[in-house]
């Protein structure tokens, strides 16, 4: 990990929704990063054994992200210009989210975000499909 990358892992506090379709754990779960941690989502995935073809598809399949100065950024994927949650994992995430609003100290009012461009390594991705918790509670 180069140092711009790690101050960017190290400026957020990353998450990922695991879910049932990996084989650890058995049902869905949520792992949050440790406070000023620079660990990225693959290294956290790969500190409970997930590894290869199963590592790839919980990259690709399960919502992830991070929050940084008070907004929620999710998405998901490996591949492409863009990484967006997809519609049929937004109720998971609604599950989700009375845990991430406290874990983060966020509110209704709270921007988020249901992408990202993939940019450089290092930098702070632009940020796509802008909206609030609030809302996104009442999408399906």
């Amino acid at each position: 990990m180069n140092t711009n990358e790690a101050k960017f892992h190290e400026s957020r506090r990353a998450f990922i929704i695991i879910m049932h379709h990996t084989s650890l754990p058995q049902n869905p779960g949520l792992m949050v990063a440790p406070v000023n941690n620079n660990i990225s989502h693959e290294q956290m995935l790969k500190c409970v054994n997930f590894y290869g073809r199963e590592l790839q598809d919980t990259l690709m399949k399960s919502p992830r992200g991070y929050c940084m100065n008070g907004e929620l950024c999710v998405y998901q994927g490996v591949s492409g210009p863009t990484w967006e949650l997809v519609q049929s994992n937004y109720k998971i995430v609604q599950q989700y989210m009375p845990d991430l609003c406290a874990l983060f100290n966020l509110n209704d009012n709270s921007n988020m975000y249901l992408g990202v461009r993939v940019g450089e390594v290092g930098t702070v991705w632009e940020r796509i499909n802008k909206t609030t918790i609030a809302n996104f509670m009442h999408m399906r």
